[in-house]
Parts: structure tokens; sequence; C-alpha cells
């Protein structure tokens, strides 16, 4: 069968560990600062993807697009979140709940 090969590495090196403790407070920064400023964002941008770097909100029609504006302003930053900004409500969905029985 082709199952999927899980591989569990052992990461020793005092610089890759740097550089991801360094990434995770980047994301965890953009992270806390979103969720203070969420009130911000207006209805209009709702259905666009939202990214953050830099402690700075960029939108885009499309993630990859939303993510390269983030890269472009701030270079350095690892920890860029990107989120879609969903339209509050959502949709609705009706259907019958009980069967519909056959008349004769």
């Amino acid at each position: 069968m082709n199952e999927p090969k899980l591989t569990i590495e052992d990461v020793a090196d005092p610089m890759e560990i740097a550089r991801h403790r360094e990434q995770d407070e980047q994301f965890k920064r953009n992270l806390d600062w979103i969720e203070s400023h969420w009130s911000d964002i207006p209805p209009a941008e709702y259905g666009k993807y939202l990214a953050v770097g830099g402690q700075q909100v960029f939108l885009a029609d499309s993630p990859q697009e939303a993510r390269a504006l983030a890269e472009a302003a701030h270079p350095n930053d690892r920890g860029i979140w990107v989120y879609f900004l969903r339209r509050p409500g959502g949709p609705r969905i009706y259907g019958n709940r009980w069967p519909v029985a056959k008349r004769s």
C-alpha cells in the first residue's frame, strides 16, 4: 500500500532552534496585533484575504497576493499570518427536516 511516511527528527542545532523560535515569536506578535485591531477592519473588506506582517494589515483578492504584499513590505518577517475575511452571517441553507410521505 502507498501509505504516507512520517519522519520525526530531533533538531539539536542551536541556530535552527533559534530560527524557529524567532519565527514563532514574529507570528505571535502579528496574531496579537490583529486581535487588538480586529475592529478597525471595515465591513467593505469582507470577502478578501488579510495578511498581517510587521504588525501591519495587507488586503488582497487571493491569499498568495496578500502574502506577497506583506513579504514585500516586511521581507524579514517570517511570521506572516494570512486569513480569509468571511462575511458575517454566512449562507443560509434551508431544507426539509422531516421525511416527506408519498400521497396516494
